[in-house]
Formats: C-alpha cells, sequence, structure tokens
C-alpha cells in the first residue's frame, strides 16, 4: 500500500551514462530534503530551493561538491500532485547513486517501481487508461509506438469508453424504465431504435480495437528470415550479424533444425533475425526432415523480409535461386552472396552483375567469416524496412491486454444485446436479458477508466428524466 506522507526518491534519467541525469523526489519533505544536498550558487541559505522554481549551485556528493541544478514543482501543479523537486547534474550512474543515497540519509524513502505515476493516478491527475498510455510511451520503440501511446496517455481511450458508457446508460434506463412501467401506456423506446444505437455504439468499440491491433503489429520488430539451400553459411550469418553465438556453425550440412532468432540492432531500427533450416525440394523433405522443412516455410510465410543466402563461390543456378524462395512467399528479398573473401576481385563483379539480371532483387556480397560487407548489408537491410507501408495519419492506440479483454468483452455483450432485442416485443416488456446484458457492457467500459460503477451512472442518467408528468 503506498503511504503519500512519505518523500520518495530515483533516479529519473534513462539507465546508463548521459550529459545530465535527474534525481527526483515527490513528497511533504521534498522540499526539506532537497536543501540538505543542495546549495544555490548565490549565496543564500540551503532553504532558498523552497523560494524559487529553478535554481543553480552546487550538489553534494561525498566526498566533495559538483555543479549542478535544481528545478522545484510545487503542489499541485507537479506531475505527482504533490512537492516535486528535481536534482540536475552529471548523468553518471555512481554520482546519482551517491546522490540517492544522501537522500535516503535525509529521511527520504526509495520510490517504488512506478510509484510516481501511481501517486499521480491517486492524486486524480490520470485515469487508468492515461496510465497505461505513460507506460507505453516509455516503452516505445518506433515513432509509431510513440504516436500511438500519446494517444492513449491523452485520453482517446477514455474519450471512446465514456461516451460509448453513458449512450449504454442511457439505453438501460430506456430498457428499464419499460420494465418498471410495463403497465403504463409510455412507450420509452422503440426496438428497432434500440438495435439501431446499440450497433452504433459497437461499431465504435469495434473501431477503438481495430486500432489498438494496428498499434500491436507496429509494436512488434520485423521479421527478416535468412533462406536459402544447406550449407550456404546462414548461421554463420546471423551469428555475425547479430554479435551473438546463437547457432551453431559446422561444415556439414543440415545443422541447424530448428527456428533460431536473435534481436539486430541497426542504426535506426531495429528486427528479429531468423535463421531456418536450409530449403530442400518438397518430395524430399519426409519425416523429420519434413516437418524442420514445414517450419522454415512457415516462418518465411510470415516474413517482412527475405535475405536469401547463396554461396558466391559456387556456380549460381538461376532455377533454384528464384524457386527456393519465391514459391514460399511474397516478402521482399536482398540476396546475400556469402563467402565472397573465396572470390578474386573480378570475379566478384561478375557475380554481383549476374545475380542482379536475373533477380531484379538488390545485392550484397559479404563474408560471414571476416565480416566483409556486413555494414553493407545493415545499411540494405535498414533500407528495405523503412519502406514497410504505415500510414502516418493512422489513429491506432497502444492497447494494454486489459484494454483488449475489457473491448472484447463489451463488444460480446452489445452482440449479445442486439440479438435479445430482436426477439422483444415493441413495448419491451420481456427486455430483462437486454438489460442484464447492458449491465455487463456498461460494467467492462468502466474497468477501462476506474469510473463509478453503473448504480451511480445510472442515477445521473434518471436524473434527466420525468416520469408522470
Amino acid at each position: 500500500m503506498i503511504n503519500l506522507d512519505d518523500t520518495i526518491v530515483a533516479i529519473s534519467s534513462p539507465r546508463g551514462s548521459g550529459a545530465r541525469g535527474i534525481v527526483r523526489l515527490s513528497g511533504p519533505e521534498a522540499v526539506a530534503i532537497a536543501a540538505g544536498v543542495f546549495s544555490a550558487s548565490t549565496g543564500d541559505e540551503p532553504g532558498a530551493v523552497a523560494d524559487s522554481r529553478y535554481l543553480e549551485g552546487q550538489i553534494e556528493v561525498a566526498p566533495g561538491r559538483l555543479p549542478g541544478a535544481a528545478y522545484l514543482f510545487r503542489a499541485p501543479r507537479s506531475y505527482t500532485r504533490q512537492d516535486v523537486v528535481e536534482l540536475h547534474l552529471l548523468g553518471a550512474p555512481g554520482v546519482l547513486a551517491l546522490v540517492v543515497e544522501a537522500c535516503l540519509t535525509a529521511g527520504a524513502r526509495r520510490a517504488e517501481p512506478g510509484e510516481f505515476t501511481a501517486r499521480a493516478f491517486l492524486a486524480g491527475a490520470f485515469d487508468l487508461s492515461q496510465v497505461h498510455g505513460i507506460a507505453g510511451m516509455i516503452a516505445a520503440r518506433s515513432d509509431h509506438q510513440l504516436r500511438a501511446a500519446e494517444r492513449l496517455l491523452h485520453g482517446a481511450l477514455a474519450r471512446t469508453a465514456r461516451k460509448a458508457r453513458e449512450e449504454l446508460a442511457e439505453l438501460l434506463s430506456l430498457v428499464e424504465g419499460a420494465l418498471d412501467f410495463a403497465d403504463e401506456p409510455i412507450e420509452f423506446i422503440t426496438v428497432g431504435e434500440l438495435q439501431q444505437r446499440l450497433n452504433a455504439v459497437q461499431e465504435s468499440l469495434r473501431s477503438t480495437a481495430a486500432a489498438g491491433l494496428r498499434a500491436e503489429r507496429w509494436g512488434q520488430l520485423a521479421h527478416v528470415v535468412l533462406a536459402g539451400e544447406p550449407n550456404v553459411g546462414k548461421s554463420s550469418l546471423l551469428n555475425r550479424l547479430t554479435g551473438l553465438d546463437r547457432a551453431i556453425c559446422a561444415p556439414l550440412a543440415g545443422t541447424t533444425r530448428d527456428v533460431l532468432s536473435a534481436p539486430l540492432e541497426m542504426e535506426a531500427t531495429e528486427c528479429l533475425l531468423i535463421d531456418v533450416a536450409g530449403l530442400m525440394d518438397e518430395y524430399e523433405a519426409e519425416g523429420l526432415h519434413g516437418r524442420i522443412q514445414a517450419a522454415a516455410r512457415q516462418a518465411m510465410r510470415h516474413a517482412d523480409l527475405v535475405l536469401q543466402v547463396v554461396d558466391a563461390g559456387s556456380d549460381v543456378d538461376q532455377a533454384r535461386v528464384e524457386g527456393a524462395v519465391l514459391g514460399v512467399c511474397s516478402a521482399p528479398r536482398i540476396i546475400v552472396a556469402n563467402k565472397s573473401d573465396l572470390l578474386s576481385p573480378d570475379r566478384r563483379a561478375v557475380v554481383d552483375e549476374e545475380l542482379r539480371r536475373r533477380t531484379g532483387s538488390p545485392v550484397c556480397l559479404i563474408s560471414a567469416v571476416t565480416g566483409e560487407g556486413c555494414e553493407a548489408l545493415k545499411v540494405e537491410i535498414e533500407r528495405a524496412l523503412s519502406g514497410r507501408p504505415v500510414d502516418v495519419h493512422d489513429a491506432s492506440i497502444a492497447l494494454m491486454a486489459e484494454h483488449r479483454d475489457a473491448l472484447e468483452r463489451s463488444i460480446d455483450a452489445l452482440e449479445r444485446a442486439i440479438g435479445l432485442a430482436s426477439e422483444c416485443d415493441e413495448a419491451l416488456m420481456n427486455a430483462e436479458l437486454v438489460a442484464a446484458e447492458l449491465h455487463t457492457a456498461a460494467e467492462a467500459l468502466g474497468t477501462l477508466v476506474g469510473q463509478e460503477d453503473v448504480e451511480d451512472l445510472l442515477g445521473r442518467i434518471f436524473s434527466r428524466f420525468c416520469i408522470g408528468k
């Protein structure tokens, strides 16, 4: 349980070294504790930090001092809605740890994971969906993911959930009104209108769920598959490009018997590099070999890019080069001619020209043994992945698992309600099951933003009606 009376401290800058690091304090004693480790360069008393939003000065770091700055954010105009002080100084991990220790000695408590945002949530600064948006922004690894998480932070999901929930509560009040006043000649809502409005709500929620799926797709690393015939050096290339001894390499063909993967970091992006067994003709693959080949082809079918590895030192048969990949998937490909270190410069030029002419694809001559050409191959991979179709104006939202679950439960409940409504008479005298499903849908949406329970929401809706006038 979070104790809001404690003053917490933690390093708030990214891990590792940097030009600047940040130590953050939040709580009733944040200003007093900061004043104990910070001295303003103006010659004021240490407590001067309490009267200024920004001060330059010295921060106590045993056994001496370092130049730094203090930023003060007074409650309630701060991230946590408490007094917050940020101490900015040299971003050396050891130095920042010493400042944290000094704050702990002065009476602060080490913050738990996410506690600064938890305090902001408890103070009403964010709803639950916005908290997830903050987590998504922190974890974002691309501009697309960042934009999707930013929409969540700025309340896109909360607005959709609130609007849908208000509409469901109003419809629920009309249905329950029809049940409560079944003996009165009052028409609250027709079956047709009820179905029409429920369909509109359901469509809105489905669009939101679809936007979440698009963001989830962007959140996945691109799959780049190393494909080709046995013993052309695919496993050696996986190890060389990733810098990991992930795959077993041997001169014998067929060493790789499983689908292996490792992350590949490049200058501006990252992908998942996947090594599969050497491709054989399907009639050659029986029993265990058949299952191995099926796994390789399955990985290729889901590839965003294929690196088709060939032996640059052997005669390249056009039919085999074309058929090894094109018969399995339609992903873009790069022809990677391995073992080029065994060729003379003149022969390399001939191989490069021949492969480009025959395949119509980009060609990279490399050596997995020496590393020659591997950096150029990374550049070519990055160029190919940068062309993946993405709509920068797409309104995707970074939905978490619990968001998707709540949306699916609400959509399913609405589907059942629409079906049940079609079986009701025009007076909705037998609509108890419809009302139950509307309750279920509204409660599921309420979990998205931590709103009041359905009964409180219904009370607000019913207050608009004057039955019996």
